[in-house]
């Protein structure tokens, strides 16, 4: 069986549940990291004098929509992907 790098893996090749896993994780991991980012930034952000609880709010609000969006992108982006050669 030949090997190829994850830059030109052939997801019709192989085991379904390891092509999956290999995309899976690092997607994971990315997720993971983000989420941490975000949690220092509001604390950061919490912690600013005077208007902290003000901003604090507008990052509560703005977050679930940017997360939305790059839902979406990310959908139509991973998806649409393997429809173009």
């Amino acid at each position: 069986m030949r090997r190829e790098s994850d830059a030109q893996r052939d997801f019709s090749v192989g085991r379904v549940w390891r092509n999956i896993t290999a995309q899976a994780v690092p997607l994971t991991i990315a997720q993971l990291v983000q989420l941490l980012y975000n949690i220092v930034d509001r604390i950061y952000i919490g912690h600013l004098p005077e208007v902290g609880s003000l901003a604090l709010t507008g990052v509560g609000l703005t977050f679930p929509i940017t997360t939305l969006i790059l839902a979406f992108s990310n959908l139509f982006g991973t998806g649409g992907a393997p429809l173009f050669p």
